[in-house]
C-alpha cells in the first residue's frame, strides 16, 4: 500500500475516534497541553507507512538517540525482531513539523474479527513507547496524540495491547490520551526491571565494592590465569567491524563464527537446561542481524577467552543515558572462576570510564542482579478497549484480549502471582525429574511379539 500522508487537524472527526467523556473533558481541562489532543493541528502532518521498507532509518535512529530512549526503541532493534519474531502488519506513523521529524511510533496491526495494535517487537523488546522530539515546541501530549490518531485512522475502532511501557511519564501520557478519547483503560504490571547507580570515577566504584570484594576478585582472576593463556577483549567485534569496509564477505563469516561460539558458551551454562538459547533459532536470527546492521558503538560485546576457547561474554546495548545488559553467560566448567561476575564488574568500570551513571540490567528478578544494590522499576501493560460496544461484542473483546494478557492478569492478584509461580516452580521441577529418569534408565527392550 502507498504511504498515506494526512493533515493532523481536524482529529476530533477522525474515524474511531471517540467522543470525549466527562473524564477526559475534566482532565483537558486541568492540563492546559491536553485539550490539544482534541485539535492537533498548527503546522502538524502525519504520515503512516504500512511497511518496513524506506522507514527513515537514519531520523529515527536520531530521534530516538534524541528522546534518551534506550536502542529497543530504534530502528535496528525493532526492524531485527518483527522480521524473525514479530506478527502482524507494520504500521510507522511519522510526526512532522516543516519536514523535521518530531514524534514517532512504530506498531504492529493485527487482523481478525477485531482489528489489533501493539507496538512494534512486542514481546521481544524490553521497552516500549513513542518517540517525541524534547526540544520541539510542541507539548509532548500533542505529538503523542498526533501519532496514536494517525494509527488509529489506520484501524479504526481497534483494540489496543500495549506491552512493556515504562512506568511514569511514557505510561501517563498514553493513559491520558485514551481517557480523552473514551476508551476503557486497564493497566497491568508487566516486569521488574533492575537499575544501577553507577560512581562518577572508578576510585569511586572500587570503592563501593569494599576491601574483601576487591580481594576476592583479584584472587579468582589469578584462579583463571591458571587454567591457561587469559585474554579479555572488550570488543569481540572488533574484527567484524575492521573487515566490514573493504571485505564484507570475510566479516559476515567472522560474525558467523563469534556467534556460534556465543551460542556453544550458552549450550554449556550451568543451567543450560532451564535456560533459554538467545543464540539458537529466531531469536539468534534477530540477533545476528542487529549485530550487522546496528551503527558502531550501539553493541557492546565483550568476553574471557582460555587458550583461545571463548569461556564468558556479555552482551550490551549503549542506549544515550544508560548501558543495558541484555545478556550474559559463561561455561559451567568455569564457574569456580565467577567468570560472569568477573566480566560484570569490568563491564560496570568501563560504563563509568565511558560516562555512564546507571547500568540497566533490564526485565528479569534474578538472584545475581540483586547482589549488585539495585534500584528496581516497573513496565506496564496498558490495554485500552474502545467505547460503545454492546454486552456481546464487548466480551468478546474482553476474552480476545484476555487470551493475550492472561499472565499479567494473574500477576495482578499477590496470592495468584504465588500460586502461578510455585505451580510453574512444580511443573519445572517434574519435567526436570523425568528427564534425568530417562537419562539415568536403560531404553526398555524390545519385546517382539510372536505371530
Amino acid at each position: 500500500m502507498a504511504d498515506l500522508a494526512v493533515s493532523a487537524s481536524g482529529a476530533s472527526g477522525a474515524p474511531g475516534t471517540a467522543t470525549a467523556t466527562s473524564t477526559g473533558t475534566s482532565t483537558a481541562a486541568s492540563d492546559p497541553g491536553l485539550h490539544l489532543v482534541h485539535d492537533p493541528a498548527h503546522g502538524l502532518s502525519v504520515t503512516v507507512r504500512r511497511h518496513l521498507d524506506h522507514a527513515p532509518v537514519p531520523e529515527w535512529r536520531a530521534l530516538a538517540h534524541r528522546a534518551g530512549q534506550p536502542p529497543f526503541t530504534g530502528p535496528d532493534w525493532l526492524r531485527a525482531v518483527h522480521s524473525h519474531l514479530g506478527r502482524g502488519e507494520p504500521l510507522l506513523v511519522s510526526v512532522r513539523r516543516d519536514g523535521r521529524l518530531l514524534a514517532f511510533g512504530a506498531f504492529a496491526l493485527l487482523g481478525g474479527p477485531r482489528p489489533l495494535l501493539t507496538f512494534l517487537g512486542a514481546g521481544g523488546s524490553d521497552y516500549a513507547g513513542v518517540l517525541t522530539d524534547p526540544d520541539a515546541d510542541v507539548p509532548a501530549v500533542r505529538l503523542v496524540a498526533a501519532v496514536l490518531d494517525g494509527a488509529l485512522r489506520e484501524a479504526p475502532g481497534a483494540l489496543w495491547d500495549l506491552e512493556q511501557v515504562p512506568d511514569g511519564e511514557q505510561a501517563e501520557v498514553l493513559v491520558a490520551w485514551a481517557r480523552f478519547r473514551g476508551y476503557g483503560v486497564r493497566t497491568l504490571p508487566q516486569a521488574v526491571v533492575h537499575t544501577v547507580a553507577l560512581a562518577a570515577t572508578v576510585d569511586e566504584h572500587d570503592a563501593g565494592l569494599g576491601r574483601h570484594a576487591r580481594h576476592e576478585e583479584r584472587r579468582q582472576w589469578r584462579r583463571l590465569a591458571e587454567l591457561g593463556e587469559l585474554t579479555v577483549a572488550d570488543d569481540l567485534l572488533e574484527a567484524v567491524t575492521a573487515a566490514r569496509g573493504h571485505d564484507p564477505e570475510a566479516a559476515a563469516d567472522r560474525l558467523e563464527e563469534l556467534v556460534t561460539e556465543l551460542a556453544e558458551v550458552d549450550d554449556a551454562h550451568p543451567h543450560a537446561d532451564r535456560r533459554r538459547r538467545p543464540w539458537r533459532g529466531a531469536s539468534g536470527r534477530t540477533l545476528t542481524e542487529v549485530l550487522w546492521t546496528s551503527p558502531p558503538g550501539t553493541v557492546q560485546l565483550s568476553g574471557v577467552r582460555v587458550d583461545g576457547e571463548l569461556v564468558a561474554y556479555a552482551f550490551c546495548l549503549a542506549g544515550p543515558r544508560a548501558l543495558h545488559g541484555y545478556v550474559q553467560s559463561y561455561r559451567a566448567r568455569y564457574a569456580p572462576t565467577g567468570p560472569g561476575t568477573l566480566l560484570l564488574l569490568r563491564l560496570c568500570r568501563r560504563a563509568v570510564l565511558s560516562g555512564y551513571r546507571e547500568l540497566d540490567l533490564l526485565r528479569g528478578d534474578e538472584v545475581y542482579k540483586r547482589r549488585l544494590r539495585p534500584t528496581p522499576r516497573r513496565t506496564v501493560r496498558l490495554v485500552l478497549t474502545p467505547p460503545g460496544r454492546d454486552v456481546v461484542p464487548a466480551l468478546a473483546d474482553r476474552l480476545a484480549l484476555l487470551r493475550r494478557t492472561y499472565r499479567d492478569e494473574v500477576r495482578r492478584s499477590e496470592r495468584l502471582d504465588r500460586s502461578w509461580t510455585a505451580l510453574v516452580g512444580a511443573v519445572g521441577r517434574v519435567r526436570e525429574e523425568a528427564a534425568r529418569r530417562r537419562g539415568a534408565l536403560p531404553a526398555p527392550p524390545r519385546i517382539r511379539r510372536r505371530r
